[in-house]
């Protein structure tokens, strides 16, 4: 797998697709358009055209959802959404466009939620319905390739959307979504690229028994 592509990343690129994100009554709703108002062609990433993680600011809340379309253009999924504020991110890769991936706020309800401050944690170890995962010493620097490494305490998950996992990585102001891709598809390595230093949230999700368990993790990143 080519990693290079990261360290190419020109955050000035202006994204030539975009995305409108809105909720209503317990449906999300995503609508594309490309810079000449036309509709986007997207290929298929890890088995979906478009993967959508919604959080809210406070990052307590999260989701990673497989909105099907609806019309040309138009993506739809059911979730019903406490009341807050949320930040959208539409992962998607339009054939021959250029595509910067960037929060798209969505109020539900009128109470407003405040961003977060993460704190560090001394925790690496997370257990959920029985299922342990342990993730190793992280020594995260800006514009070094970092290694997530998760312990599954010998067990063996179930693969998900062509891998033994998938992991999700936003910065503390719910501004920057970090691509993650597995070191190989049988391996529970993750290799991390980060541009800018700060406390981060990992959201590590694994199937057990055809479930999907979400571990969260706090990292920071160092200059």
């Amino acid at each position: 797998m080519d990693h290079s592509h990261h360290h190419n990343h020109d955050h000035h690129v202006e994204s030539e697709v975009k995305t409108n994100v809105t909720y209503n009554d317990g449906k999300i709703f995503i609508k594309l358009k490309d810079n000449t108002g036309a509709i986007p062609e997207l290929a298929f990433e890890h088995e979906a055209k478009m993967h959508f993680i919604m959080v809210s600011n406070n990052l307590e809340e999260y989701y990673h959802l497989h909105p099907e379309q609806e019309q040309e253009g138009t993506y739809a999924v059911s979730q019903s959404l406490n009341d807050g504020t949320y930040q959208a991110f539409v992962d998607i890769t339009p054939v021959n466009k250029a595509y910067q991936i960037s929060p798209n706020p969505v109020q539900v309800g009128t109470s407003e939620t405040d961003k977060a401050s993460l704190e560090s944690e001394d925790n690496w170890i997370k257990e959920i319905d029985g299922k342990t995962v342990t993730l190793e010493d992280v020594i995260a620097r800006v514009g070094d390739e970092v290694p997530l490494v998760f312990d599954l305490h010998g067990e063996t998950p179930d693969h998900y959307l062509g891998a033994l996992g998938h992991v999700v990585i936003l910065d503390e102001g719910v501004e920057q979504y970090i691509h993650v891709h597995p070191a190989s598809d049988d391996t529970t390595t993750f290799n991390a690229y980060f541009s800018k230093p700060g406390m981060y949230k990992i959201w590590a999700e694994f199937k057990f028994d055809n479930n999907v368990h979400v571990y969260s993790f706090i990292i920071e990143v160092a200059e």
